[in-house]
């Protein structure tokens, strides 16, 4: 409530005399000086402006108005000094004073003077004549001087506007990718190999950075472009103004690559907005969330015009499985990659009525892993289940290699191994450092592991007490133990290796820039490596890295599988962008629920130290409900190889502790 003294105040404010601004009823400090400010005074004095005021105010604005202006004022002053000095030179009657010069010919020869200041060296006439003369040779120095510095300062801007890259480009079927970090040049490789065959293919970079240190950046980083154009414009993702820069009306589709999920919320919404108003229904968007909170509004601001995918899980589960069976980021990779084998959607002539089983038999250079049916995606499905009329086949084949049925292959029945699956013994997990994926690490190991299995995390101090972990009536199988220590000391490290891990998990910390956390992962799998060495031991260590360049760092030393997150989000989000149907296998394949990638053992199929082919590996998998993609086998030094759908289908021996890649039910 006011004051009665407060009313009163406000009521003697109200009866001021308008526009009169005074602070003489405010307190003040002794000696401070007191202005009264007169709007009145300022408008009559807008009003009673001189005539060179206005005659400068409207100059100003004129030159603020661009180069155009300015070269049209130019050749305004140009023609008004030549047609005046032209017939100057006319009433003088010409250089000798004598006449018979004409008004066209004297402007001519006077415009002559005004741009050819050396004309003037050669001048010959009457004093007043060349009078005039030097005084239009005096402006047209002027004149081209000020010409010659508008004309360099013009082309200056142009260059530094085309390097900010904010001019329109004009191209069609292009990808726009809106978002620049560690993860675009991977993405970029990846369309350059969708597109190798394409003519003229064209990408478009968006990005709150300089044009010309992504283009740097992008040739430093990537050798071989395929023949891809990458044109690269500096806005923001979410302006209408930027966007429409990169001409969404004639893209084919639009990845945004942006780390902060909030952002790329609102880009969803610009960039759907853009196409709805250009009228490109056939582009769509292709974007990743990382935190599941935010998955479903991203989903509703996508709506019919986006494919939202969240792969933390995925990449969680990769970490998981590849520390049990080290080589599955190899097989994500390939399969996910434009290169090598892939996977592809296409009909089959000859296959109807056949079961997928038997249809592999009859597969000599690609695998079927399930198939579409009237729009909808069934993975391994249940065995019997027969293809009918119209079905296409999900295959993993090589390279856009023709898929043809040859005679069925007889497989080796009586190379099946009929024992039963060997138990799996408790698993003990070491993880070092922190990641966000961290409750997803757990409930991932949780759901691999038979009971009594343990989880350590070690991280150093401080990096847990916020951490989101899940509680342990979540648990089933594991225990979880917290450590806070200095994971990087020697004497800590031996300490942890010592308590009897079955494997290493080497997490890269998200607080820190990629670089700064690569070179510290470096450095513990340094320590690791020779910890091993010391005590004999060889531990599966899975590493994680946020670049492929620091990975090809420490593949130079002893590490049984490494997964690059952002190369696999890369791969996934391209494989989507590309193609939009592959976004319900891959989630299928991906999770899991249904049927999804796994290594197991190989003694499970066939006997072992016997040759068997790949058509037996698969037709005894099928007893199980499974579908052979390939295998691993290890060499006498300790290494291993993966191949996926092998271009050769002949007999290889195998030995214990080799395995089979299926498709199985989870």
């Amino acid at each position: 409530m006011l004051s009665h003294a407060s009313c009163a105040e406000k009521s003697r404010q109200g009866q001021r005399k308008p526009g009169i601004l005074t602070n003489a009823t405010r307190s003040r400090p002794k000696g401070a000086e007191l202005r009264v400010y007169s709007y009145e005074g300022m408008v009559t004095s807008m009003r009673n402006a001189t005539r060179k005021q206005k005659l400068q105010y409207w100059f100003d604005n004129l030159m603020s108005r661009g180069t155009v202006s300015l070269l049209a004022l130019l050749g305004l002053i140009t023609a008004v000094v030549a047609i005046t000095g032209g017939l100057l030179s006319v009433a003088l009657g010409g250089p000798e004073g004598e006449g018979g010069v004409t008004a066209g010919s004297s402007i001519w020869f006077t415009l002559m003077h005004a741009l050819n200041t050396g004309v003037l060296a050669k001048e010959e006439g009457t004093i007043p004549y060349l009078f005039v003369m030097t005084l239009v040779t005096l402006v047209g120095i002027f004149i081209t001087s000020f010409l010659i510095g508008t004309i360099s300062n013009a082309i200056k801007d142009k260059i530094a506007s085309l390097q900010e890259g904010r001019s329109a480009i004009i191209e069609k079927d292009h990808v726009v990718i809106i978002g620049f970090d560690e993860n675009v040049t991977s993405i970029i490789e990846e369309l350059a190999l969708a597109n190798e065959n394409q003519k003229d293919a064209v990408v478009v970079v968006l990005a709150e950075h300089d044009k010309t240190e992504m283009e740097d950046v992008i040739r430093d980083r990537i050798d071989d472009l395929r023949g891809l154009r990458v044109i690269c414009r500096s806005g923001r993702p979410e302006s209408l103004k930027s966007l429409d820069v990169c001409s969404l009306d004639t893209c084919k589709s639009i990845i945004v690559n942006l780390e902060d999920d909030f952002s790329t919320v609102k880009t969803i919404l610009a960039c759907k907005s853009m196409l709805e108003v250009k009228g490109n229904s056939d582009a769509y968007i292709t974007a990743v969330i990382r935190d599941r909170d935010v998955l479903h509004p991203a989903t509703i601001a996508g709506g019919d015009s986006a494919e939202i995918l969240n792969f933390q899980k995925t990449v969680a589960r990769l970490m998981v499985q590849s520390g049990r069976h080290p080589g599955m980021s190899d097989i994500l990779s390939e399969l996910l990659s434009f290169k090598g084998n892939e996977i592809y959607v296409e009909r089959v002539s000859g296959t109807d009525g056949m079961t997928l089983d038997e249809v592999n038999l009859r597969l000599p250079k690609s695998t079927a892993i399930g198939m579409v049916r009237n729009g909808e995606v069934m993975l391994n499905p249940t065995h019997g289940s027969t293809i009918c009329e119209g079905d296409e086949l999900i295959l993993i084949a090589y390279d856009d290699e023709t898929t043809s049925l040859q005679a069925a292959a007889t497989p080796q029945e009586d190379q099946f191994e009929l024992e039963p699956d060997a138990r799996e013994m408790p698993h003990t997990l070491l993880v070092l450092g922190y990641s966000d994926m961290l409750k997803q690490i757990l409930l991932e190991e949780d759901k691999n592991a038979v009971p009594g299995s343990l989880v350590v995390i070690a991280a150093e101090p401080g990096k847990l007490a916020d951490a989101s972990l899940p509680d342990q009536d979540e648990l089933h199988n594991v225990t979880v133990e917290l450590r806070e220590c200095k994971i990087h000391s020697r004497r800590v490290l031996e300490a942890l290796v010592a308590e009897g891990a079955t494997s290493i998990l080497l997490l890269a910390d998200p607080e820190l820039d990629d670089e700064e956390a690569d070179a510290r992962t470096l450095m513990l799998q340094l320590q690791l490596n020779d910890i091993a060495d010391e005590i004999g031991t060889n531990i599966p260590l899975i590493v994680e890295m946020n670049s492929t360049r620091n990975q090809q760092l420490a593949q130079m030393m002893r590490a049984t599988d490494f997964v690059v997150s952002s190369r696999i989000t890369a791969k996934l989000m391209v494989q989507v962008a590309e193609e939009r149907h592959k976004r319900v296998i891959l989630s299928d394949l991906l999770s899991d629920g249904g049927s999804s990638i796994y290594m197991k053992p190989i003694t499970r199929y066939v006997h072992v130290d016997r040759a068997v082919d790949y058509y037996t590996l698969g037709a005894s998998s099928a007893r199980y409900g499974e579908i052979a993609i390939g295998y691993k086998r290890f060499n006498d030094d300790g290494s291993f190889e993966i191949q996926v759908n092998p271009k050769s289908k002949s007999a290889v021996t195998f030995s214990e502790g080799d395995d089979l890649i299926v498709v199985a039910p989870s």
